[in-house]
């Protein structure tokens, strides 16, 4: 046995410095390449505006997430390229050093590397929780090394993937030291929790410590229940959470929702205990959300900061947090990834779901998962980064739990599905239609321009811009026509609106959630060439050719990883 031990090891070491290699080239090539020479040789421009936010957090000129930050700055400071005196507690000065080339290169570097160990944290957790099929494994690593989501956030220097990374690293110490039964190794996982939490208050780490509650605990609590049922209870639970903290939901509406709850409960298989905590479900979600913290991750603490409620999840918005999960997924893993999904779960049933090594990585991704469809206020994709190393795990576990799983010419094609759905994702920032805005700029140098976020000028043409509120559309719009142009970007008209413009239930101006009904109304009206001061004399579009991402356009606009469409529109008495 020793003898065959030691070569195994070796050629999964082998393999996960493949996986490595295999993710961190895209990622670091696009880090080191985007946004230069837009203007000029050697000049630079900031393509994602939330780059470097951490950074300026740090350095107490913003308010956020600190832990990435204080490490890109301590890797700027060993690498000779300290902040200045001074710039603490400036918020001005802070902004500009945080997103100078030199810091922006290391933060999207560091995210880089952060984003390829994350792949290998995924064949890690995998070769322990199937360690008979080290395929899954590998099949799983390379999903996800070959994402273009994740190779999208993995080369912005925001927070996102370097904590999804530490996330990953406290739940594959979790699941090593829950399946080997390590006390030393469970004592000393608070050390990795830190980080999994203070990168992006990613709270729902905690919940993988559900793993070390006795066998009776478990056995106690799902008594009665087989884990379709427990499925159901806790989606059941995530509904009944939304409605009672939720202000737009009438009472009306409720209760029809607690008389489905209580019908989902097998009263007379369940403990009589757990029977009367099942009772009182909808009465501790009441009391657990007035907790101000936790109000302020649901009802929303946010209210007001652009619009009309940006707290509140009306019926349309909560529509949209349930489409967005699958949308993630799709775009983030391809459609055939999706597919072997629910072969994955069900394989994941028939193994345990008690096993506890499984219950470090599921339970908080579940959880986390209600949250996103039930109770966050504020979803953009990013958010959801979590879930999809995870997801490409159950993907990988579906695949080879069926019969496609043993033909290698499907597993190359389920590999070279993502791959090209990767190419056509990332080249969207190599192609980004800002790049060819410069040109318009260039021909029209004397021009008096309005633009909203993300379409900034060049700064030699800085001058003539001034930057776009809806208000200047509005009445007899004098200061629009004193405007030649008016060049709107789908980053801010889309992406800043959390998708309202368009999905299901949005017709009503008045029940969108992120913005005022006016901006709406005025977003919808010149993009549909109706505003009567503007006329469209140019569009440019990102375009792609992968069905995933056609299909998001058509329903949703391009998948907003702060690369969209461009409006540019000559302003007409």
């Amino acid at each position: 046995m020793n003898t065959d031990a030691a070569p195994l090891r070796a050629r999964h070491l082998a393999w996960l410095v493949a996986l490595f290699l295999l993710a961190l080239l895209p990622r670091l090539y696009s880090a080191q390449t985007l946004g230069w020479d837009w203007d000029m040789p050697g000049s630079f421009t900031l393509v994602n505006f939330d780059e470097g936010g951490s950074c300026r957090a740090a350095l107490d000129g913003f308010n956020y997430s600190t832990f990435v930050g204080h490490q890109t700055i301590g890797i700027a400071a060993a690498l000779g390229y300290s902040p200045p005196g001074g710039v603490a507690g400036n918020a001005p000065a802070a902004k500009a050093w945080c997103h100078s080339p030199a810091h922006i290169l290391i933060a999207r570097s560091y995210s880089a590397i952060t984003g390829a160990l994350t792949v290998v944290l995924v064949a890690v957790i995998a070769l322990q929780l199937v360690p008979a099929q080290p395929v899954v494994a590998w099949t799983a690593g390379a999903l996800l090394a070959l994402s273009g989501f994740h190779i999208s956030e993995s080369h912005s220097g925001t927070v996102d993937a370097p904590s999804v990374f530490f996330i990953y690293a406290f739940l594959a110490w979790m699941v090593i030291a829950v399946r080997r039964a390590s006390l030393p190794a469970l004592l000393a996982s608070p050390l990795l929790l830190v980080p999994a939490v203070w990168a992006k208050y990613w709270v729902f780490a905690t919940f993988a410590y559900t793993a070390l509650l006795p066998r009776r605990a478990w056995d106690y609590v799902t008594s009665g229940l087989d884990p379709r049922r427990i499925a159901l209870l806790a989606v059941a639970t995530g509904v009944l959470f939304a409605v009672v903290t939720n202000p737009a939901f009438d009472l009306a509406g409720r209760y029809p929702l607690l008389a489905f709850f209580y019908l989902l409960v097998p009263w007379r298989r369940v403990h009589r205990p757990m029977a009367i905590l099942w009772l009182l479900v909808p009465v501790l979600a009441w009391l657990v959300t007035r907790v101000d913290i936790i109000s302020a991750y649901t009802g929303g603490g946010l209210s007001g900061r652009f619009g009309s409620g940006y707290g509140v999840i009306g019926w349309h918005k909560w529509l949209r947090n349930l489409v967005n999960l699958p949308a993630v997924l799709l775009v983030g893993l391809s459609l055939p990834a999706c597919l072997f999904i629910p072969a994955g779960i069900r394989a994941l049933t028939r193994r345990d779901l008690r096993a506890r090594a499984w219950l470090c990585l599921i339970v908080p991704l579940a959880v986390f998962a209600l949250y996103m469809a039930f109770l966050a206020p504020v979803t953009y994709y990013r958010h959801y980064l979590a879930l999809l190393p995870g997801a490409a795990l159950l993907a990988s576990l579906g695949l080879h739990s069926t019969g496609w799983g043993q033909r290698r010419w499907f597993v190359v094609l389920f590999l070279l599905w993502p791959a090209l759905l990767a190419v056509d994702l990332v080249a969207d920032y190599h192609r980004d239609p800002r790049i060819e805005l410069r040109q318009w700029f260039d021909r029209h140098p004397r021009a008096r321009v309005l633009t909203s976020f993300y379409v900034s000028p060049p700064r030699q043409y800085a001058r003539n811009s001034r930057l776009f509120r809806p208000e200047y559309a509005q009445g007899d719009a004098a200061p629009l026509r004193h405007a030649d142009y008016l060049i709107l970007s789908e980053n801010w008209y889309d992406t800043a609106f959390a998708n309202e413009l368009n999905g299901p239930l949005t017709g009503n101006t008045a029940r969108l959630v992120k913005t005022t009904p006016a901006y709406a109304r005025f977003y919808r009206t010149a993009l549909a060439g109706e505003h009567p001061h503007l006329r469209l004399e140019e569009a440019l579009d990102v375009v792609n050719f992968m069905p995933e991402l056609v299909i998001h356009r058509y329903f949703y606009g391009t998948f907003q990883l702060f690369v969209g469409d461009i409006r540019i529109f000559r302003v007409v008495d």
